[in-house]
């Protein structure tokens, strides 16, 4: 059986090669694009979303992309217009030029501006909301059955490259030209032109 599985994807690699396969996707998520882009409030030109990308939390329309971005696979955009019996004004705006990695997770209750230029690499999570607090009480509760809340905005400078596995949490304000070393855990705000890193991040050089 494994003989006949090997032979018959050996012949499938000759009639669809790795180069015929990209253009074939790049075609696709071209298509998913198109369609796509009618659920989002603002959406610029030139801006791409693979395949697939989730848009939660009911609040699509309060999500606005701008020129020339780059949304990669299962990135999730959740806008909370709602959560239980809470009621929410959320917004989540990208900038121009952006990258946005796979599997990054964008979550925003209130309020989130992205900058021009943003890099990211994989599972990056950016949210200004978390599931209750840690008083005592909160903790006889279910996570997900606590409330919403969120300790401010989250504003992304210019040019701020922000690398795998890292999370951004709620109030944060990051400078431009920013560098977020991977795996960081970021919970206060930095100026710009500073690398930062660790758990939680502090500054690791001025750029």
């Amino acid at each position: 059986m494994g003989i006949i599985v090997k032979s018959f994807f050996t012949l499938l690699s000759k009639v669809l090669p790795y180069g015929l396969f990209q253009c074939l996707a790049c075609y696709r998520n071209l298509m998913y694009t198109y369609w796509i882009r009618q659920f989002v409030g603002s959406f610029g030109d030139n801006s791409i979303v693979e395949a697939p990308c989730r848009l939660s939390g009911g609040g699509r329309h309060f999500i606005s992309i701008g020129n020339n971005v780059h949304i990669q696979s299962h990135c999730i955009l959740g806008c909370w217009v709602e959560y239980g019996n809470q009621r929410f004004s959320p917004s989540i705006t990208i900038g121009n030029h952006c990258d946005i990695g796979e599997y990054t997770h964008i979550s925003s209750c209130n309020k989130i501006t992205i900058g021009n230029g943003l890099l990211t690499g994989r599972f990056v999570y950016i949210g200004d909301n978390n599931h209750g607090g840690l008083s005592s009480e909160e903790s006889l509760i279910l996570p997900a059955e606590r409330k919403l809340c969120s300790k401010g905005e989250v504003v992304i400078g210019n040019n701020v490259w922000i690398g795998d596995k890292a999370t951004i949490l709620a109030g944060v304000h990051l400078g431009d030209n920013v560098i977020v070393a991977a795996n960081a855990v970021v919970v206060s705000s930095f100026p710009s032109n500073c690398l930062i890193g660790g758990v939680p991040a502090k500054i690791l050089r001025q750029l």
